[in-house]
């Protein structure tokens, strides 16, 4: 967590976030396309190898935002990391994936978990619970029901 404060010379974090966040809006902004999250993971490693060896901080202001930068990246990773495991699209464009443009309920209609184990980023299908307020079969679908689907 201190090692920003213990370097000579190096990137400032407000340099190493920007660089973060425009990858974010380059390559993980829907719709989603799976050579596009690949890179931006490829990317992102590269961030975080900037961030880990060479992110400075010359003061206390400093150091919270180079801990702000770290979740910034995590975040990102994340993002990439559980969009790519999910193979469908869900809920809209926000997830909309281009070679998967497809609801599929039968393999996907639950829980995606996401966890770090041993450093390395982990997904898991968790089933969704049976619900506590019984939904009738055609209401199930109304979310979908409101999207307007252009005519080809």
């Amino acid at each position: 967590m201190l090692a920003p404060t213990r370097r000579e010379d190096g990137i400032p974090p407000n340099q190493i976030e920007y660089k973060a966040r425009r990858l974010v809006n380059d390559y993980l902004q829907p719709p989603k396309v799976t050579r596009k999250f690949e890179l931006g993971q490829r990317r992102l490693g590269e961030v975080r190898e900037d961030m880990e060896t060479r992110m400075i901080a010359r003061n206390a202001h400093e150091l919270l935002r180079a801990l702000e930068t770290q979740s910034i990246v995590d975040c990102a990773d994340m993002a990439a990391h559980a969009s790519l495991y999910r193979t469908e699209s869900r809920w809209g464009l926000y997830h909309l994936r281009t070679d998967y443009p497809e609801k599929d309920n039968e393999n996907w209609f639950c829980h995606s978990l996401l966890s770090k184990k041993d450093g390395r980023m982990t997904s898991e299908k968790r089933a969704v619970e049976p619900y506590i307020v019984p939904i009738a079969e055609d209401e199930k679908d109304l979310y979908d029901k409101q999207r307007i689907r252009a005519s080809a």
